[in-house]
């Protein structure tokens, strides 16, 4: 069991080409993980159950909860790289009623079912150094909202530098490619960003990160274009 408490902030939380929204986001949550279970040499099955509570500062009015569901099979390639097969759903649903956009709470505005691919590996640079690198591509299928079924290329690079045993800085990149399968869209997104993660102990940490994000799509509404910055602080709540 694992719980986690964090603060996101944006200069452009709906993603809005023509009305940039500057706001933050107020995670509460809880991880229920399965510890990994070997199935075969180099193969485990893994799986969690996440809650999160999640409060807009300033759009009250869009406050909602998330229940998300995790299964994978890992594969370890070889010393340095992995892979991985899973499936992911994801559901949202309001906190509170929205008289603007007549919804009530506890409705559902996205159920989401992905299924993903994806590979990784870890290389050290220097005796402090390392890189990180993943690969994923992802079929996502949701219902609601109706016709965003896409799939989704994802690239993701650290650089990570141990200053001691406990704290760490490093420099992250990150390209998504989405490409709609009912719709003539496409969106691309990258984010840049620096972090800093402190261990406390051996049961929780906390972690800064700030960056920009870049970006757009085919659709005219959508642009990606940011900065952010975010703190989240996590610990072991034990096992059963």
């Amino acid at each position: 069991m694992l719980g986690r408490v964090g603060y996101y902030h944006t200069s452009n939380i709906f993603s809005s080409r023509t009305n940039a929204v500057n706001d933050g986001l107020i995670f509460t949550g809880l991880t229920l993980a399965v510890k990994p279970f070997k199935i075969a040499p180099k193969t485990y099955l893994n799986g969690s159950i996440d809650g999160n509570i999640i409060r807009y500062n300033d759009q009250s009015e869009f406050d909602y909860n998330q229940v998300r569901f995790n299964l994978g099979i890992y594969q370890q390639l070889t010393n340095k790289m992995y892979g991985e097969i899973g499936w992911n759903n994801q559901q949202l649903f309001y906190s509170r009623n929205g008289d603007r956009f007549n919804f009530a709470a506890g409705d559902k505005f996205l159920n989401e079912n992905s299924f993903r691919l994806s590979v990784g590996r870890r290389d050290l640079l220097a005796p402090k150094l390392n890189l990180d690198s993943f690969y994923e591509i992802r079929l996502s299928l949701t219902n609601p909202p109706e016709k965003r079924n896409r799939v989704i290329n994802y690239v993701w690079l650290s650089l990570n530098y141990s200053l001691q045993k406990s704290l760490r800085v490093g420099i992250d990149y990150q390209f998504n490619l989405s490409n709609f399968l009912e719709r003539n869209r496409e969106d691309q997104y990258h984010r840049i960003s620096s972090k800093l993660r402190y261990r406390m102990s051996e049961l929780n940490s906390i972690s800064l990160q700030s960056g920009f994000t870049l970006g757009g799509s085919t659709d005219r509404n959508i642009d990606f274009d940011g900065w952010f910055f975010s703190v989240n602080y996590s610990w072991d709540l034990g096992q059963f």
